[in-house]
């Protein structure tokens, strides 16, 4: 019995250790595309302000920004590319999965084999991302109750709706208070309105479901199986899919 234990404890601390990891990978990619995109002065840099936000949130530490800001301004640094690869899971989840690489080749060379080990497949391009809607996610840092959040919106000049849901202290960080949902194309506006309004939020364009899929729970588990080995990769940012959790 207390070998279980120490096992599970053993499991749950190298889960944390690959999270905070893949936090610090992340936040690092994004600071050398920002610095490479508009220098190294986050004052008129807003793409770095804005991951140095994120960053903060996230609890990531501010050296790991620091230290990626010195390997942006090396002209011997490669550049990283937003890729989106798209797969069916077990039960015929869709998967979207997420990558910031230096090596397009890599990345989908990786992403492929983990997929079609897993008893999943490759779907084409679009296949997938129509059953999904882009919207604006904001991590606020600071508590706020909906009336605040809507007269802020409304000032915004947000003509979509506005949700207000807990957070996800692993993947936001301890700090998230709440999370914001947008449209897409207002969350800019948003963002700028709770910063100016004293809060500290970093934001991002996600892919939300249209309709979640009801799968076994034996698929929900060897679906999540997959996305963890997905986010294992070094070029993997995020794996969102479209499942109905149980």
């Amino acid at each position: 019995m207390m070998g279980r234990k120490f096992e599970n404890n053993k499991l749950k601390m190298a889960k944390t250790a690959l999270a905070y990891a893949k936090k610090a990978s992340y936040i690092g990619k994004k600071v050398v595309v920002a610095v490479k995109a508009g220098g190294d002065d986050p004052s008129i840099n807003r793409q770095l302000a804005a991951v140095m936000a994120e960053a903060n949130a996230l609890n990531v530490p501010k050296d790991v920004v620091t230290k990626n800001i010195k390997r942006a301004m090396d002209t011997d640094t490669a550049n990283y590319d937003e890729l989106t690869y798209e797969a069916y899971g077990h039960g015929g989840v869709g998967l979207v999965i997420n990558c910031l690489s230096d090596n397009k080749n890599r990345a989908v060379s990786e992403v492929n084999m983990v997929i079609n080990k897993n008893g999943c497949k490759v779907a084409s391009q679009g296949s997938v991302l129509f059953n999904f809607s882009p919207k604006g996610r904001l991590v606020v840092a600071k508590p706020l109750d909906e009336d605040s959040l809507l007269d802020i919106a409304i000032e915004a000049g947000c003509d979509g709706d506005v949700l207000l849901e807990p957070p996800d202290a692993e993947a936001d960080g301890e700090a998230a208070r709440a999370v914001v949902l947008t449209e897409a194309a207002e969350l800019g506006a948003v963002q700028g309105a709770l910063q100016g309004a004293g809060y500290d939020c970093s934001g991002k364009l996600v892919n939300v479901p249209l309709a979640p899929q009801e799968v076994s729970a034996e698929d929900e588990e060897a679906n999540f199986g997959v996305i963890d080995k997905l986010e294992e990769l070094d070029d993997v940012d995020s794996v969102e899919h479209n499942m109905a959790l149980t």
